[in-house]
């Protein structure tokens, strides 16, 4: 087996527990109609903190149409609301709602919970090697 078969092995396998993992905490939440995308951008609007439909598309590299399309169907669903700028009517800030805080908090509990897993098997060198393996390979 040549490395790079070895290394999408480990990626399949940390990509499938991943899943797993978010897919049993969020159907147990009733969060089973979230996408990995829609995931993303709340992710996304709670790390920029209120952010504009802008600043969703330089952050994620997309269009602001794009951005349009998901938030518009994340304010439907509930975890996403829009709020107009008092100084620039054209300008509006995206907030998570209670539900999507939920969301964003469950995943992130779920980022924990493949941390902990990680850290209960490795020892302290291995974790070390490991982020600096991780942050080799991740942008700047």
């Amino acid at each position: 087996m040549n490395k790079k078969d070895v290394v999408l092995g480990t990626v399949e396998m940390i990509s499938q527990l991943m899943g797993e993992l978010e897919s049993k905490a969020f159907d147990q939440e009733g969060f089973s109609d979230i996408t990995m995308n829609q995931m993303l951008y709340l992710e996304t609007i709670a790390q920029l903190e209120h952010p504009t439909f802008g600043d969703i598309a330089k952050h994620l590299d997309v269009t602001r149409p794009s951005v349009s399309t998901i938030v518009k169907k994340l304010i439907n669903l509930g975890y996403v609301y829009k709020q107009q700028s008092p100084d620039d009517g054209r300008v509006f800030y995206l907030h998570l709602t209670a539900q999507g805080a939920r969301f964003n908090e469950l995943h992130n509990e779920v980022h924990q919970i493949l941390a902990q897993r990680i850290t209960q098997k490795l020892d302290d060198k291995e974790i070390q090697d490991l982020s600096v393996l991780l942050t080799k390979i991740t942008p700047d």
